[in-house]
């Protein structure tokens, strides 16, 4: 999800935090005195990606970082609504398991580009589809025997207002870092959650059962919480 570029970048001490300082803590005992909320908020979003490099848990979060589990996961629950944290993923190496990896260069008519990269995207053995300049699309692609090569790329020239695909085979990783940097301070483009649009200035922030929650404006503030609380009434008339 990319807000519109006319969305400012926010700044705030849940999501912007300073350089972490050096902290040294007993084994077990929680960093309250010398870690800051936005200075955890940020070491917590550093051994996420850290963690990537295997299945990531909140408790070898929690390890890593210091603090307790409860801590790290109403960390990431707050990362993710934020959209900061899109997912997880498992990384597998094509390598060893015998695929072939491919970087394809596809130029299209430029008033086709977003429709020629859905169709590519819909196929299997596109891994990452990226738009660059209007009829341009850069395409990573892997398919299990090399002979398959000659047939993704009779498929990309078979769609409509193709102009030519250029394909470069054999690659082999050298670097492959997540796109984020984790900037010194963090920033984050927040959206409200009610009407899903840009804030635009200072957020109006509640929080609620151990979460933080944004919005735009008081009247999408009351909105969102009347719902909120209509379903946990109903839940609790459940139980």
């Amino acid at each position: 999800m990319v807000p519109p570029s006319s969305a400012p970048r926010m700044r705030t001490s849940d999501v912007v935090p300073g350089p972490p300082e050096r902290v040294i803590a007993s084994p077990g005992r929680e960093r309250s005195a010398s870690m800051t909320d936005g200075v955890c908020r940020r070491s917590i979003s550093e051994a996420v990606r850290t963690e990537m490099e295997l299945p990531t848990s909140p408790a070898g979060i929690a390890k890593r970082v210091g603090v307790s589990v409860p801590t790290v996961s109403a960390r990431l629950r707050n990362l993710e609504h934020l959209g900061i944290i899109r997912g997880y993923r498992t990384l597998l190496d094509p390598e060893r398991l015998d695929e072939t990896v491919l970087a394809l260069v596809v130029r299209t008519r430029p008033a086709a580009t977003e429709r020629v990269a859905r169709a590519i995207a819909a196929t299997n053995w596109s891994r990452r589809v990226l738009v660059g300049k209007p009829g341009w699309i850069l395409v990573d692609a892997t398919v299990v025997r090399r002979q398959e090569v000659t047939a993704v790329l009779r498929q990309i020239a078979a769609l409509p207002e193709v102009r030519d695909v250029q394909e470069f085979g054999g690659l082999k990783s050298v670097k492959d870092e997540p796109a984020a940097l984790l900037s010194h301070p963090l920033s984050t483009s927040l959206v409200c959650f009610e009407c899903k649009g840009p804030i635009l200035g200072e957020p109006v922030k509640v929080r609620r059962d151990g979460r933080e929650h944004y919005f735009c404006c008081h009247s999408c503030e009351r909105l969102y919480l009347e719902k909120y609380d209509r379903i946990r009434a109903a839940a609790r008339t459940r139980s």
